[in-house]
């Protein structure tokens, strides 16, 4: 494979290093480089305006999020008012802890994208759909913090990086650790040069679940009645309608790359923090 990607504005070596950062916790573009800044969708932010939030997912990682930022919504300024998820039951509840009106859940996400008043996405729903959700918000000019893996494919990556930067719009890719100040501590230890230069980091998991991986509860009450099948395969291949697959998506491949894209980041992005950022030492 060449070094520039055919069709793309990006390098792979380019790409690297910057979804390297991305990955890792850090912001393509800075919203705090000034005191306002311009949303394709019209409205202009001031520096002490309440950001508003669309969340795209409902599930267990997202009502994490959901939780976290209401608990901290003064502190930061920050309010959710709208919520999406395919599966009914997941929308009610996280409108109802939120205190939203009916009107403020939906099915499809690109009914929440259509929300001029939403300045930022939170987007925490299966891997398959992370891209082509990331691209649509992009392109209805919220900012997104997307959930980690950043995409499915390298493709997907490099068209997503190239759409971060031709709209302006700023992306962070989540992992679970990042802001933990040590990983930062170091990095800056590392910039320094104060143990000179780094050549190995080493990282480790251990899981030994005698009941197997991601074997998550199946809610009895799911059924196509009050959850869009269809709507949640999206880019992956159309089969009937599955619990196991809905509830268990991280075992298949078309939902999900596993281990990789699960708990790899968890130990690769807090390195990347702490060896500097960038690429990794060769």
């Amino acid at each position: 494979m060449s070094e520039k990607e055919s069709g793309q504005g990006t390098t792979r070596r380019e790409f690297l290093k910057v979804a390297g950062l991305t990955a890792a916790g850090l912001a393509l573009t800075s919203v705090a480089k000034s005191k306002t800044y311009a949303v394709a969708s019209g409205r202009v932010i001031g520096a002490n305006d309440r950001i508003l939030i669309g969340h795209i997912g409902c599930g267990g990682q997202a009502m994490a999020h959901i939780r976290i930022l209401k608990q901290n919504a003064e502190a930061n300024n920050t309010q959710s008012i709208a919520v999406c998820d395919v599966y009914d039951n997941r929308t009610n509840d996280a409108r109802t802890y939120l205190g939203l009106p009916e009107s403020a859940g939906m099915r499809d996400y690109r009914k929440l994208l259509e929300n001029k008043d939403i300045d930022a996405v939170w987007i925490a729903t299966p891997e398959h759909w992370h891209f082509q959700q990331a691209m649509d918000a992009a392109d209805a000019g919220k900012h997104i913090y997307l959930e980690k893996p950043m995409t499915r494919h390298l493709d997907e990556a490099l068209k997503l990086h190239d759409k971060i930067k031709e709209t302006g719009v700023v992306l962070q890719v989540g992992s679970q650790g990042c802001t933990d100040a040590k990983w930062h501590k170091a990095g800056e230890i590392v910039k320094a040069g104060t143990i000179g230069k780094v050549v190995w980091c080493q990282g480790s998991y251990c899981r030994n679940n005698p009941d197997g991986e991601w074997n998550y509860t199946i809610d009895p009450k799911a059924n196509e009645s009050n959850l869009d099948w269809s709507m949640w395969l999206g880019p992956a291949p159309k089969i009937p309608w599955s619990p196991e697959r809905y509830f268990r998506w991280r075992k298949y491949w078309d939902y999900s790359a596993g281990i990789l894209s699960d708990l790899f980041p968890h130990r690769l992005h807090p390195l990347m923090i702490a060896i500097g950022g960038g690429e990794y030492p060769t």
